[in-house]
């Protein structure tokens, strides 16, 4: 799904940079950087010249290294693009991108994740970006998966853990992408999965409510994920 171009680093908080394009969709580009909370500190804002919004001055340093890893991801995207702005931060948290923009942002276990592209394309993605925690997959698969969806996923000869995040990180992605047209959260059961095709690392998803005049129950939509060592990234644009 995605093919790296270019990879650096910024330390000591940056470990590492890669950026490139993503195969599906060759309007969008991406960046995934590593970092180290420790490494962290507030100086770093100023110094990459990303706005400190208000709401992290109450935050614990993990919250402001997520914050500023991801702003630092999408402004690393947007300047390849000859874009000299980072996204703010709406009251609800959601990215606020610059005008003629489109993205998506996603942190775990010290990784952070940006996918933008110009708002001309008509692409509004979404980006998720998981990590394998087979025990609690399993304990709280009911929570975001039906037993038909669990019997899909059986079929589709994926290992039960694998399947399962891979799920759960795709309805996230699903509803990021929808969330600046539905202007709503979504709950798990709002779309369900109903095909997985591991040979092109692709899910679809339909939705099972009518959330907009476009986005009536029934619409198919499609998803690419790309599994690699203990974490798994989703994308839906």
């Amino acid at each position: 799904m995605f093919t790296a171009i270019n990879t650096d680093s910024a330390p000591p908080f940056i470990h590492s940079v890669e950026m490139g394009n993503v195969a599906p969709f060759p309007a969008l580009r991406y960046c995934l950087v590593s970092f180290t909370a420790r490494d962290y500190h507030d100086g770093l804002f100023d110094k990459w010249g990303i706005p400190f919004p208000v709401p992290l001055n109450s935050a614990v340093v993990k919250r402001r290294a997520e914050y500023l890893a991801a702003r630092y991801a999408a402004q690393r995207v947007l300047r390849s693009f000859g874009c000299d702005a980072t996204p703010g931060s709406a009251p609800d948290r959601s990215p606020v991108w610059p005008s003629g923009w489109r993205g998506s942002l996603s942190h775990s276990h010290e990784w952070a994740l940006a996918v933008i592209a110009p708002e001309a394309s008509g692409l509004t993605p979404g980006v998720d970006i998981e990590f394998f925690a087979p025990g609690m997959m399993q304990r709280t698969a009911h929570l975001f998966t039906t037993p038909q969806e669990r019997e899909c996923l059986a079929a589709s000869q994926i290992d039960e853990a694998s399947a399962l995040l891979i799920t759960f990180s795709a309805k996230e992605s699903l509803y990021k992408a929808l969330y600046p047209e539905v202007g709503r959260a979504l709950d798990f059961d709002a779309a369900r999965v109903c095909h997985i095709a591991p040979e092109q690392q692709r899910i679809t998803l339909e939705l099972t409510q009518t959330l907009s005049p476009q986005r009536v129950k029934g619409s198919r939509i499609q998803g690419y994920y790309q599994l690699s060592g203990d974490r798994v990234i989703t994308l839906i644009a």
